[in-house]
């Protein structure tokens, strides 16, 4: 059953490759990363993409110019935006929750991965990581939902502003559902190999313990529920 183990590990790599490009996307205006960005915002005479750190704007398909990257940045301070976009004032601390959780996912992930090659696929191991991936993409959830909700009232009070106005979602935000759905599957792996893995004897002798053993934290929450109807 080594296979699982390496199905979910292969997803777990998948998902961390997937947030570490969104995490450093749009941040320079150089090549793969000025084209990693939320959402954007196309007006008459220029557009402005959005990404965790700062913005870009540019037009005719070209981005002239990024923002200098700052933490949970706010993305009404872009250039040219106090007055065309009404809605998103004083949610500096949603972006700040927005920027934590990231790097909260991101920490999930390394850590689940980390230990899981460490320790060799061990039983406790893959326990950890699949409640920490399950605990990742629950967190991914979250922070898709914040940033689908700004974008979303963003172009919408621009368009209501500037009946020239467009916007849409941008790679950053495909590569985070992405994300989050890798870390679904390498949770539901972790959870496979943890229980059907292959026997370990105990340290003490030649008795092998029971495959179904190593789902007993997993399933227990389920069997209370059963014990008390």
């Amino acid at each position: 059953m080594a296979v699982f183990a390496y199905i979910a590990t292969f997803f777990t790599f998948a998902a961390l490759a997937l947030e570490v490009f969104t995490l450093l996307g749009n941040t320079y205006n150089v090549v793969l990363l000025r084209d990693l960005y939320f959402a954007r915002l196309t007006l008459s005479d220029r557009f402005i993409q959005f990404g965790l750190w700062n913005y870009c704007i540019g037009k005719d398909g070209a981005v002239t110019h990024c923002s200098t990257p700052k933490p949970a940045f706010v993305w009404t301070e872009a250039e040219g935006l106090d007055r065309l976009i009404q809605g998103l004032e004083g949610m500096d601390k949603v972006f700040l929750t927005n920027f934590i959780l990231y790097w909260v996912v991101f920490g999930l992930t390394l850590l689940a991965l980390a230990i899981t090659i460490t320790t060799h696929f061990r039983r406790t191991s893959d326990l950890l990581a699949s409640f920490a991936m399950f605990i990742a993409f629950l967190v991914m959830l979250v922070v898709l939902i914040i940033v689908l909700v700004i974008s979303i009232r963003g172009i919408n009070s621009a368009k209501g502003s500037d009946r020239s106005a467009s916007g849409f979602p941008g790679p950053a935000m495909w590569m985070t559902v992405g994300a989050m759905g890798g870390l679904l599957i390498s949770s539901f792996w972790y959870c496979v190999t943890c229980c059907f893995g292959p026997r370990r004897k105990v340290a003490d002798g030649d008795e092998k313990p029971s495959p179904a053993r190593g789902c007993l934290p997993l399933l227990l929450p389920f069997l209370l529920w059963r014990g008390t109807r």
